[in-house]
């Protein structure tokens, strides 16, 4: 499939669902009518090409646009990560949660696994709530503020005492790699754990949790292949510009 402003937007959508992701991301409604892409993210605000460059990669995968999303604006792929991050705490980490719950409820000879499983899902949910946090509360807004004082013929001086000696080289040293505890839940699952009766429940979880594992996957390299070198560039820019 080649898309392209001009091809309807529910077009796209019905060529490859997954794409629907994308679009919740970025806050685009649905209720598209005949009107094609370039329409809809004119009508609500998203940078056509910022969308394209993510559609293609979400649908093709064989070719990842990272010196092109680059080249947009660092404000955009910042809103499209927040809203995965909701996505994560609002819907797939509590969803996962209550399957095992469930699990748990219904075959009590399981139990014991069950509540292992729980346990170690549970710790992993903490780690996982943490290192978002300190994307949400410290690492976007640096970088948000970053962007916006660099436009400026002068710093704020707030933000130029509170980063004086912080670079995002900084976070990438607290960046702590979440895929690879939920790889090991996913293999204590598949290697260990005797499923209980209800094995459809028990493989929904495991779809479950792969799914969420492939779109942590997408999100750690849309970070350190964009993200993050985007900013240290920003960073180059800004010390060249206000030296100090």
């Amino acid at each position: 499939m080649h898309i392209h402003p001009n091809m309807k937007m529910s077009d796209l959508v019905r060529a490859d669902f997954e794409l629907l992701a994308v679009l919740q991301r970025l806050k685009i409604p649905f209720g598209f009518k005949d009107k094609t892409i370039q329409t809809v993210c004119r009508e609500q605000g998203i940078d056509l090409n910022f969308f394209l460059s993510l559609a293609k990669w979400f649908h093709e995968r064989d070719f990842f646009p990272g010196e092109t999303l680059m080249g947009h604006p660092v404000k955009w792929l910042v809103k499209y990560l927040r809203s995965t991050h909701s996505c994560y705490i609002d819907y797939y980490i509590p969803r996962i949660e209550n399957e095992i719950v469930q699990m748990e409820s219904i075959d009590h000879s399981a139990g014991h696994n069950m509540q292992l499983m729980l346990k170690f899902f549970r710790e992993y949910i903490t780690e996982f709530t943490s290192h978002i946090q300190l994307e949400e509360d410290k690492v976007f807004p640096y970088i948000l503020q970053l962007e916006e004082n660099l436009a400026k013929d002068k710093p704020d001086q707030a933000f130029w005492e509170e980063t004086q000696g912080y670079t995002i080289k900084d976070f990438l040293d607290e960046h702590s790699d979440i895929e690879e505890k939920l790889v090991d839940l996913r293999n204590i699952l598949l290697k260990y754990l005797a499923p209980p009766s209800d094995n459809c429940m028990f493989t929904n979880v495991l779809v479950e949790i792969f799914r969420l594992g492939n779109d942590l996957n997408d999100h750690t390299i849309l970070e350190e292949n964009v993200l993050i070198p985007q900013v240290i560039k920003l960073e180059e820019e800004f010390k060249k510009k206000f030296p100090g």
